[in-house]
């Protein structure tokens, strides 16, 4: 009930385009200055709320089938093994995570990789990582379909738009524009919570289900270690690049990565999973508590895996160029939060 009410939801999500549209030409053709000029703030609104794909991600860096082989014919063996359909592009970025979309009007099927966690992972987490993400592509998740996903997108840019940006310094005129931007904003507040509380259900059993097609193909051993690398190690990865991405510098801060997590101690590694266990860690609020899909995926019957981990030598040279733009845009972004 909650998905076909989602649907429902999605589908007038997307009739606030017109909406705002014809309101907006009824103001702007009125003789009152006042509505002249609400009916131009509308108009800016059905321009944001437009129809449009997703875009590909602004900070990732694309590799096509020609820059990294031996990669994409790890993706290719392990989306055949799931029956998921053939991935278009992958793309590498600096996030501490990985997950599968699509983008585009043709809606082409992207992997990004954060190479951060690719970095820490051993070769069969990285095999369940891509297993992972890429189960998503046919899990029945209403994310990633063309009218929830695009409902979301839209939603997404109308928050942007209607945010609160207005700073002491700005001016009067600012901080009128910044409040009525504010109040516009309430409603699509509230669609997107309604939107993510209808999806909660799908998306927890969508996450459940891509476990399973994950253990399935990587092995319920290497399933569960990654999900606990998210729960011990990565969070120490986002606070490392936080802080040394500038002091460390591009060309050294993949090898430091990996010295400051293999420094790591067990007893601070177990430290994070009773915090992890105790406070219901997760993702996000579309995952359930992460220490839970790690109960439920080592009680799968899969101890072997259908795509054993490749060597991954061909694979790190393929990535390399990829990493040395990623970790240069990462130490880029930590300069500039110095000076805001």
């Amino acid at each position: 009930m909650s998905r076909t009410t989602s649907y429902l939801l999605a589908f007038v999500i997307h009739l606030l385009a017109p909406a705002f549209l014809v309101t907006g030409i009824y103001l702007v053709t009125s003789q009152n200055i006042v509505d002249f000029l609400f009916g131009l703030v509308t108009l800016d609104f059905a321009w944001v709320a437009r129809p449009r794909p997703t875009p590909f991600p602004a900070s990732a860096v694309p590799l096509t089938r020609s820059d990294a082989p031996h990669l994409y014919a790890l993706v290719d063996r392990v989306g055949v093994e799931l029956g998921a359909p053939r991935t278009d592009l992958i793309a590498i970025s600096g996030e501490v995570n990985a997950s599968f979309s699509t983008y585009g009007w043709r809606r082409s099927r992207l992997v990004e990789i954060g190479y951060p966690l690719w970095l820490i992972l051993s070769p069969q987490e990285r095999v369940a990582l891509l297993a992972h993400e890429m189960a998503h592509s046919s899990n029945g998740d209403a994310r990633h379909g063309l009218v929830v996903g695009s409902a979301l997108h839209t939603l997404d840019e109308l928050r942007v738009v209607t945010s609160f940006t207005w700073q002491p310094g700005d001016g009067m005129s600012a901080l009128i524009t910044a409040c009525l931007h504010a109040i516009l904003g309430v409603p699509v507040r509230a669609l997107t919570f309604l939107l993510e509380l209808l999806l909660h259900h799908s998306s927890q059993h969508a996450e459940y289900r891509a476990d399973e097609m994950q253990a399935q193909v990587a092995g319920s051993t290497a399933a569960a270690s990654l999900l606990d690398v998210l729960i011990t190690r990565a969070p120490s990865v986002g606070s490392f690049l936080r802080s040394s991405a500038v002091a460390v510098g591009t060309g050294n801060l993949w090898t430091a990565l990996r010295s400051h997590t293999d420094a790591i101690s067990d007893a601070e590694l177990e430290r994070h999973r009773e915090a992890a266990r105790v406070e219901q860690t997760r993702v996000d609020t579309t995952h359930p508590p992460t220490h839970l899909r790690m109960q439920r995926v080592l009680a799968l019957p899969y101890p072997e895996p259908r795509v054993p981990a490749p060597r991954m030598e061909q694979i790190e040279a393929e990535l390399d160029k990829a990493a040395v733009r990623v970790a240069r845009s990462l130490r880029e972004d930590a300069q500039s939060a110095l000076y805001r």
